[in-house]
């Protein structure tokens, strides 16, 4: 397998969990960053909030 067809593979599994809803991709190529900062490249999170995320955000209002 060539580095074209792994991207074209990785590209179609991130548009497949984007079209779903349960997850949201965020894509951020060229980013700028802070010295010892990695670039953020892609970014897939949970749309739902956790039980803990939810106790956390409670908590700090």
């Amino acid at each position: 397998m060539n580095i074209k067809e792994k991207i074209t593979e990785t590209a179609e599994k991130i548009y497949d969990l984007a079209s779903e809803g349960k997850y949201d991709v965020k894509v951020n190529l060229f980013s700028k960053r802070k010295k010892g900062e990695k670039p953020a490249g892609i970014k897939v999170v949970s749309a739902r909030d956790t039980a803990h995320t939810k106790k956390w955000r409670s908590k700090n209002r």
